[in-house]
């Protein structure tokens, strides 16, 4: 049955990924060339302000068509004042209510104009910070857009060469917006290999009143906000795409919350549902890697490559930040700490989230799940304590409505020691903990060492189900008091921490053979659970 509905799934994404991948134009449509159509110059020092604008104007009357953009390199010398003594009336490139739109890149680069300052221009009451009038170009905004793709383009925003004074922060500054108004809704809109660097707020940015969004094959990276920004939209596709390095732009510094993802429902309860992030990496980003905030819905992180800006030794605020509600992190390789509740922020979902079958690597926390009353269920995960680890608990689990199931928590031997512990693993106060193996992630120690030697704590207080928790046999977790305690073998213990997935600190991508490793693991630790009475 599971491997059916895998297929099924494979087959489903394979549909979906052809359906966007078409070019979305009607034979109706006329094609446009933007050098000899427009007088654009692909010479890297023309301003091509005027060719862009006209070309976004004349395809938007048009409803449609498709823009041929040879190959070259574009520049955008005109930049946005839109306020204050200096006011201009440059705008963003703006497509406007289009059907059946393609925009075909060939592999060119667009560079807009960020050689200037951002000085302050307004304040709002009661906020200490202050805003600019000045910004950089959108190349590419869309508004109540229809099947309409852009792909095969490299833009790049110029915020390394941008100043900015005082405390402002930021401004209207994409590289690519979907952004309806409110009487307006795109759908079915594909952006599809491109390369979004160094924009003063973002590199992708949707907004939308409409569904079947997608951002197929893409890289954002060194933007001060986010790699992508998900405020508004239902059915959300993100597929094979890389965000990295937000915040880290040079003198110009970097925007809260400088994550990599940030899906932020903006408006209403349901106005973010749906969003699919896979096969995606997420590394070295400043703030969070991948963060979803509480008023958006249904999730799913799956089969990621995600990495701190510490390699696996930030906190809770650096790694990922799963918040939404009726969602799911699961089969990623994990360099983080995972943080899984907000304090004072209620859950009101429908369905339990879900954390499972990931592969953490983490030198603090592993998961922390802290506020004592969200439902998730966080199961099938190994959990591997990097060298060295800045922390002292492993994890931090403190939740009613949590079950900490069929998990591996593999502790490094750096904390082995004769004193007291240095680590603590909570499964405090949670719905049920069962089946979890608590293990010493080496081997080659002696007997007489392993028997001696103290290297963690396990606190399961006021754990409502307990059952079936595993230990290798020690003189301290033969003394800790734990209601259906078990012991594994040195050579079962062996056995499981001898598979290179928990000696493989030093990754780099996404290597789907350590998750089948990972799932090898889980079964032969399943035996071992079945075997015993």
């Amino acid at each position: 049955m599971r491997s059916s509905y895998c297929r099924l799934s494979f087959i489903v994404l394979l549909l979906l990924l052809f359906a966007v991948d078409r070019p979305a134009f009607s034979q109706s449509r006329k094609t446009y060339n933007l050098v000899t159509d427009f007088g654009a110059k692909g010479d890297d020092r023309t301003d091509n302000y005027a060719a862009f604008i006209n070309a976004a104007a004349t395809l938007s009357k048009a409803g449609g068509g498709t823009l041929i953009i040879p190959k070259g390199k574009y520049y955008i010398a005109a930049f946005k004042i839109y306020g204050g003594n200096d006011k201009n009336n440059i705008t963003d490139i703006i497509f406007k209510n289009c059907n059946n739109l393609t925009i075909e890149g060939n592999n060119s680069t667009i560079r807009v104009n960020g050689k200037f300052t951002r000085k302050p221009g307004y304040s709002v009451a009661g906020l200490s910070h202050q805003y600019s009038y000045y910004s950089t170009v959108c190349p590419f905004f869309f508004s109540g857009c229809k099947n309409t793709v852009l792909k095969d383009i490299t833009l790049y925003g110029e915020v390394d060469k941008m100043k900015r004074e005082g405390n402002v922060v930021e401004g209207q500054s994409y590289g690519v917006s979907i952004y309806d108004d409110d009487n307006e809704s795109s759908y079915n809109v594909t952006l599809q290999n491109l390369v979004v660097h160094h924009f003063a707020v973002d590199g992708f940015l949707i907004r939308s009143n409409g569904s079947k969004l997608s951002i197929l094959n893409c890289r954002s990276y060194n933007n001060a906000r986010q790699g992508l920004s998900i405020t508004k939209g239902k059915d959300i596709l993100v597929y094979g795409s890389d965000f990295d390095s937000t915040g880290f732009t040079g003198s110009y510094g970097f925007h809260w919350p400088a994550a990599g993802i940030d899906i932020e429902n903006e408006f209403k309860p349901g106005d973010v549902n749906g969003v699919v992030i896979r096969k995606c990496q997420l590394r070295s980003n400043y703030g969070f890697q991948v963060v979803t905030t509480l008023p958006s819905h249904n999730v799913l992180i799956d089969s990621c490559f995600i990495m701190d800006k510490d390699k696996g030794y930030g906190g809770g605020v650096n790694g990922v930040g799963m918040y939404s509600l009726n969602s799911t992190l699961s089969n990623s390789i994990i360099f983080a700490s995972l943080q899984v509740d907000l304090a004072d922020q209620p859950y009101r979902g429908e369905k339990i989230q879900q954390i499972k079958n990931n592969l953490i690597y983490s030198g603090h926390r592993a998961i922390i799940c802290s506020d004592f009353n969200r439902p998730v269920n966080i199961d099938g995960n190994i959990l591997v304590m990097l060298p060295k680890p800045e922390d002292t608990y492993f994890p931090y689990i403190q939740s009613v409505n949590c079950t900490f199931n069929n998990n591996i928590i593999a502790v490094h031997p750096d904390q082995v020691r004769t004193g007291p512990p240095k680590v603590v693993s909570l499964v405090q106060y949670v719905k049920e903990g069962m089946n979890n193996f608590w293990l010493l992630n080496k081997n080659n120690f002696t007997e007489e060492r392993r028997k001696g030697y103290h290297y963690y704590y396990a606190a399961f207080t006021n754990t409502k189900i307990l059952k079936k928790q595993f230990f290798p046999v020690n003189t301290y977790t033969s003394a800790m008091e734990i209601p259906e305690k078990r012991f594994v073998t040195d050579a079962q213990q062996d056995q499981i921490v001898n598979t290179p997935l928990f000696a493989a600190f030093q990754q780099a991508a996404f290597n789907r053979a350590y998750l089948v490793q990972a799932a090898e693991v889980r079964k032969y630790a399943a035996g071992i659970v079945a075997a015993t009475k």
